[in-house]
């Protein structure tokens, strides 16, 4: 009996030794494959962070070098700015020197003008007939607020002075004489120092001269009329040019005969 329990024994102890040699590889198989699973379920997860910091990376390297161009954009645009304002600034301090030395040479200029036109004013009167009027056609037009403007009428009127004292002129004007009446006469000019006029029947010529009462002409001093009745035959080209002599008076203007 004792046998036969032993005998049983050790078949029920062969049998769990063989159920559990059976049971212990399928367990490990098991495990293996639980971690092979894990282990590529990781390495999918790691594949993807790669690529996706290799994305972020190209993103964040892109975004780096367009603030890296900005940021030199801006410095460089700072510098532009602070050299224009110095520039803006140098500029406004020239302009402002310039204006007051131009409103300084204004005021000056205006003064010169005053004085220039104070002249004119008082040789206006002396002047021969003719010159007279064209200045008093330049002075009627003048505008005494533009000094640009009373500038360039005081050059005009020292030019056309010029142009008529260096030469010998002629015209036919109507003058008042002593009696207070009118008359048509030819007039003979040597510069702006003296002058004729021949009555149109060519028997008298009067002289004329500039005096401190104005342009004078000397109505009762009749001179030889033959002389200037040459002179402006030959300015109208209706005589030969020659040599010829022109009386003179002697008065405070001028001296001698010529």
């Amino acid at each position: 009996m004792k046998i036969r329990q032993l005998y049983q024994a050790c078949a029920l102890s062969s049998l769990l030794l063989s159920n559990y040699a059976i049971s212990q590889p399928q367990t490990s198989v098991s495990q293996a494959d639980s971690l092979v699973a894990q282990w590529i379920t990781i390495e999918q997860q790691s594949n993807t962070l790669r690529s996706q910091w290799q994305e972020n990376k190209r993103l964040l390297e892109q975004r780096l070098f367009l603030l890296q161009s900005e940021k030199e954009q801006l410095s460089s645009l700072t510098i532009s700015h602070a050299k224009q304002g110095d520039d803006v600034a140098l500029a406004r301090e020239k302009l402002l020197t310039l204006q007051s030395s131009m409103e300084s040479q204004q005021a000056s200029l205006g003064n010169w003008l005053t004085i220039q036109y104070s002249h004119i004013n008082n040789i206006h009167r002396q002047l021969p007939p003719p010159l007279a009027i064209s200045w008093q056609n330049t002075l009627d037009q003048l505008d005494s607020n533009d000094q640009s403007k009373r500038l360039q009428s005081l050059l005009n009127l020292y030019q056309s002075y010029d142009e008529f004292n260096s030469r010998v002129s002629s015209q036919q004007a109507t003058i008042i004489d002593n009696q207070g009446q009118e008359k048509m006469v030819k007039q003979l000019f040597l510069g702006t120092a003296r002058g004729w006029y021949l009555t149109l029947d060519g028997k008298q010529a009067i002289e004329g001269f500039p005096s401190v009462n104005g342009w004078q002409w000397q109505h009762d001093k009749p001179m030889p009329a033959q002389p200037i009745k040459h002179a402006l035959l030959m300015l109208e080209h209706k005589m030969e040019a020659q040599l010829i002599t022109l009386p003179l008076s002697l008065n405070n203007a001028a001296a001698g005969e010529q």
